[in-house]
């Protein structure tokens, strides 16, 4: 008896030994790793980059509307074609072209009007034909960005005259932003990375290779407006815009 007790008390001794060595070796791995990790995350250094450059608009372009009604068709379109004859003239006194003339559309709306009767002495709503409506529209689009600048709101004289018309607020464009997209990508990048070199330098470090790159979505704004978007903005109301840029990148540290 007293030999299998006391091999009973070696095999729990054992036992013991074996889970207290155990527990010791995974806590010596664990911080190993955690060691690893936090080794590794100090390594790098992720910093980002902004650049900004004024651009000036080189397309302008503006909708504008004519319109007229008539209870018969026929001469509802004849009118209509007087109207389209003075909105030409006029756009044309201002200096623009027939070249500079795109999407011309007309269109022709029945109009109702309610009226209350009485049938079988019941009280009826119903719609009656009142009239025609016919609407010309046309864009306006060129390269003379002042042209549009400058004489878009002549347009409105016409108004003076009894037509009835409207004119869309202009739109600046920008022909070709691509040409500038190079030119920010490289000095944001350069910001990026004196950004970088300062950071690393003040904790004793020098940056190393670059690790990674990633381009922000591209900004164009109006120049007093720093409003930005997940999906990019794109300003058409100002001539003069800013097309801003940020680059993120990652460096090792040596």
């Amino acid at each position: 008896m007293k030999q299998q007790s006391a091999s009973r008390i070696t095999l729990i001794s054992l036992s013991i030994i074996a889970i207290v060595v155990g527990m010791v070796i995974s806590a010596f791995m664990l911080s190993r790793f955690m060691l690893k990790v936090q080794t590794t995350t100090e390594k790098s250094i992720t910093v980002k980059g902004v650049a900004e450059k004024e651009i000036i608009s080189d397309i302008a372009a503006f909708n504008c509307t004519i319109s007229t009604d008539n209870k018969n068709r026929a001469d509802g379109y004849n009118a209509l074609n007087k109207k389209i004859k003075i909105l030409h003239d006029k756009l044309k006194s201002l200096g623009f072209t027939e070249q500079m003339f795109e999407d011309k559309n007309i269109s022709c709306d029945n109009i109702y009007r309610t009226v209350t009767e009485k049938e079988n002495n019941q009280t009826v709503t119903k719609n009656i034909f009142d009239h025609y409506h016919l609407t010309y529209s046309l864009r306006v689009n060129t390269n003379d960005v002042k042209l549009v600048e400058n004489n878009v709101l002549k347009i409105y004289e016409l108004a003076a005259q009894k037509h009835d018309i409207t004119v869309e607020s202009p739109q600046y464009y920008i022909s070709n932003p691509e040409q500038y997209k190079l030119e920010l990508v490289d000095k944001a990048s350069a910001s990026a990375a004196e950004r970088a070199r300062i950071a690393a330098g003040q904790s004793g470090s020098k940056i190393g290779a670059l690790i990674k790159a990633r381009q922000g979505v591209i900004q164009i704004t109006s120049c007093a407006s720093n409003a930005t978007s997940d999906y990019g903005i794109y300003n058409t109301s100002s001539i003069k815009k800013v097309m801003r840029l940020v680059m993120t990148l990652e460096f090792s540290l040596k």
